[in-house]
């Protein structure tokens, strides 16, 4: 529980972006709602002060205008932090234009506390997108603003001893309604987290699916044919792996499957990436490596499984060989398919050979 909380209140950077991602249509909603709902409060104006509200109407849309270009921001996709300073900075304007209006209605500070509980309102409907933190800080501007216009003159006839009153206990009950929309968010964010992360990782092994592994070569081949640079497969398969089942079992069969993605693990670099092709079969990216480096750490796998034994059941260890099939990136390769094609006939031309080698596609 208390990671969690913490989790909420100072949040990782994972999490605000995905935050960013998903509120943003519902708060570019909430901001033209306001920018509507602004301008349109021109009518409250003029119930209050009919010919005060002839030279508050230009104020009104310009509210709406600032608000609106917020939306616009959350539209184009403005980065995120570029578009949070600004929903600071609008929110300090529109404040400071709404105690304009007020001093420009007759009696204008009399009706001060509906506006000013609407805009307190304003960090639940349009800064949904983000955390927790931040939003208590827009909330906290919010509130403090009209008093400190009031001290300096700004806003005139202000309500010191009722405003606090009224918009402090609005303004914890609002913050702790942000708390509570928040741990929401982070949990759903953790349980989509984690579906995606099971959606994506083998079981036994915990290398990639092949679905996940096939986006990742894919995803890789756009990398280097936009930013230059080589991109190499490996498929792996280990040798006679049916005689391991059919003769111990195949959870015997399991052990050995996990012992060589242990090994492959420790043998490829951080930035490399295996996944589970099927079975016994396993594909390793290996991103800005040649074909003359890819080869190097097949001939390093296949050495690195043919030197350690693997304990199949308490009584049994034995000696495994693998295949490897080598290829890599060509100007030819149109899709991820041909690339893996590829690698898995050099893979077929290894066992052809008499297994326990690497085979380099042509």
């Amino acid at each position: 529980m208390g990671h969690h909380i913490k989790q909420v209140v100072w949040p990782n950077r994972a999490y605000v972006d995905d935050k960013f991602d998903h509120h943003r249509l519902f708060s570019i909603i909430m901001t033209v709602a306001t920018s509507i709902t602004v301008s349109g409060l021109w009518g409250w104006d003029y119930v209050i002060d009919t010919e005060g509200a002839q030279r508050t109407i230009g104020l009104r849309l310009l509210m709406s205008g600032i608000i609106l270009l917020h939306a616009l921001l959350l539209h184009f996709r403005v980065p995120r932090r570029l578009t949070t300073a600004y929903a600071f900075l609008g929110a300090f304007t529109c404040q400071m234009l709404f105690i304009e209006v007020l001093n420009r209605l007759d009696h204008g500070m009399q009706a001060q506390f509906s506006g000013f509980l609407f805009f307190t309102f304003l960090p639940l409907l349009v800064m949904q997108y983000v955390p927790f933190t931040t939003g208590t800080l827009f909330m906290v501007l919010i509130i403090a603003l009209p008093p400190a216009a009031g001290a300096i003159g700004f806003a005139r006839d202000f309500e010191y001893v009722k405003y606090p009153l009224l918009l402090g206990p609005v303004g914890a009950m609002f913050i702790c309604v942000l708390f509570a929309f928040e741990q929401i968010n982070y949990t759903n964010y953790e349980n989509q987290r984690l579906l995606r992360l099971v959606a994506i990782t083998d079981s036994l092994t915990g290398a990639g699916t092949r679905r996940h592994i096939t986006e990742t070569a894919a995803r890789e081949m756009v990398r280097a044919r936009r930013y230059g640079g080589p991109l190499s497969v490996l498929m792996l398969d280990i040798d006679h792996f049916k005689r391991i089942n059919d003769t111990w079992g195949h959870q015997a069969g399991d052990h050995a499957i996990l012992a060589v993605v242990e090994l492959c693990r420790a043998t490829i670099r951080e930035t490399d990436v295996i996944g589970r092709f099927g079975g016994e079969e396993f594909v390793i990216v290996l991103p800005q490596t040649g074909r003359a480096e890819a080869e190097r750490v097949a001939e390093r796998l296949r050495a690195a499984v043919a030197a350690t034994p693997v304990a199949l059941t308490p009584d049994v260890s034995v000696t495994l060989t693998c295949s490897l099939g080598v290829t890599e990136l060509v100007d030819d390769d149109e899709t991820v398919d041909g690339l893996l094609a590829r690698a898995d006939e050099a893979l077929y031309a290894a066992k052809n050979a008499g297994r326990n080698r690497v085979s380099v596609a042509a």
